[in-house]
């Protein structure tokens, strides 16, 4: 995730279960968006193993 910070990163996260839990999107935009949290996921970890 270029140039992406921990903070904005935590905070897309926070949005994309928002919007997942809401269950109005089709099929693909939810695993569009669950791919986009799992990668945010990740790079949130690695940070958090940094410190």
């Amino acid at each position: 995730m270029a140039e992406v910070s921990f903070d904005r990163a935590l905070e897309r996260l926070e949005e994309i279960v928002e919007m997942l839990e809401t269950g109005q999107m089709d099929l693909e935009q939810s695993l569009a968006l669950f791919e986009e949290g799992v990668k945010l996921s990740v790079f949130c970890q690695k940070e958090l193993r940094k410190t």
